[in-house]
């Protein structure tokens, strides 16, 4: 399929409970799933942030008699083990029932406090004897601070170790508003539960949702994003949020092309040396020697033909003996062939993946 990382949730065996992944059993699945897709090439990260806690949590009690440091307060109720243990002051969020009747019911926490000690000396011990690949961010509730010393630890321990975040509309009024100051420690970006992709400007998929502005990388979420547009980003959705197109096959496309290999070229860059005549129409270039694939993205609400301004001489082609060929990606488009100059058809809100160059 093409998948390089892997990340484990929580609320999965692997991972059972949110932000404590320390149960001893769960824990032994994890490293036998880690070491058996280690030897396939694939890296492994897990979910683990601080917002939430689970009440499985071996030192609960200890952090019960610390007041308010650790635990946040709250109206307490929820489920019968919280109202039962903990009785009342406490913030009891959602809970997971698994399939032999363990409950995992999540407890909100405060901001700073000791427990982030905790947390970075626990990721240092994952990365020693699980050997994990990193981290699966979800809105975390602690500071640049905390990020870098994590950061630290990974060099120290794991080097290339991956760390992505994930937010949505619903935490904060922009996700990469509120999270510019992390991203020199991040590794990739998954803004976009609750983004509504096919009302969003050109504009706002660069700045909000890409990441490139800030030398990130993404990826789509809500509905499987829009497969059209984001190519222009190159983003794709995640297995498995993949309600639109399968990235699947969008990703052999890329294999097959060797876009790993290619300068990636926007139409936010002056340089770009593909344009489109129809300004709704956006096309990113990536570049190889010999060989070009161009991702048109049509913002408009009505399908339109637009010529392509190609500059011949940065893409290293002769004009005279290229094409413009669309590979058959099934539920992305059909096989097409242009000829330079020939109007392309774009539907809205979707677009083409082309080749240029000698036809394959």
């Amino acid at each position: 399929a093409g998948v390089r990382v892997i990340n484990i949730h929580h609320g999965t065996p692997l991972n059972p409970f949110i932000n404590y992944p320390f149960d001893p059993a769960a824990l032994k699945r994890l490293r036998a799933y880690v070491r058996e897709w280690h030897k396939k090439g694939v890296k492994v990260k897990i979910y683990y942030t601080l917002r939430e806690l689970t009440n499985h949590v071996t030192e609960i009690q200890a952090l019960r008699s610390l007041g308010h440091e650790v635990l946040a307060p709250g109206p307490g109720g929820g489920y019968p083990w919280l109202r039962e243990h903990l009785v009342r002051d406490y913030l009891p969020r959602w809970y997971h029932h698994f399939r032999d009747g363990t409950v995992c019911a999540a407890l909100g926490i405060t901001g700073e406090s000791r427990w982030y000690n905790y947390y970075v000396e626990s990721i240092a011990w994952l990365l020693k004897n699980v050997e994990i690949d990193g981290l699966y961010l979800d809105d975390v509730s602690y500071d640049r601070r905390i990020l870098k010393r994590v950061r630290r630890v990974m060099a120290r321990i794991r080097p290339g170790c991956l760390i992505d975040l994930h937010s949505n509309t619903a935490f904060s009024r922009g996700p990469a508003t509120q999270y510019t100051e992390f991203f020199p420690y991040l590794d990739k970006l998954w803004f976009g539960e609750s983004f509504p992709y096919d009302r969003m400007s050109p504009d706002q998929w660069l700045v909000q949702c890409s990441g490139i502005p800030f030398g990130l990388m993404g990826d789509m979420l809500q509905g499987g994003g829009n497969p059209w547009l984001g190519m222009v980003f190159g983003m794709t959705a995640r297995l498995p949020w993949t309600e639109r197109v399968d990235p699947k096959k969008v990703w052999k496309v890329w294999d097959d092309f060797g876009i790993a290999k290619a300068r990636m070229i926007g139409w936010w860059e002056k340089d770009c040396p593909a344009r489109a005549e129809n300004e709704e129409v956006k096309v990113t270039a990536y570049v190889r020697k010999g060989r070009t694939l161009l991702a048109l993205g049509n913002w408009a609400r009505k399908e339109v033909e637009t010529r392509l301004r190609l500059d011949w001489k940065a893409l290293g082609l002769d004009p005279d003996r290229a094409v413009l060929y669309a590979p058959e990606i099934q539920g992305f488009q059909p096989q097409a062939s242009f000829r330079p100059g020939d109007p392309i058809p774009v539907p809205p809100h979707k677009g083409w993946l082309l080749y240029v160059g000698p036809k394959p």
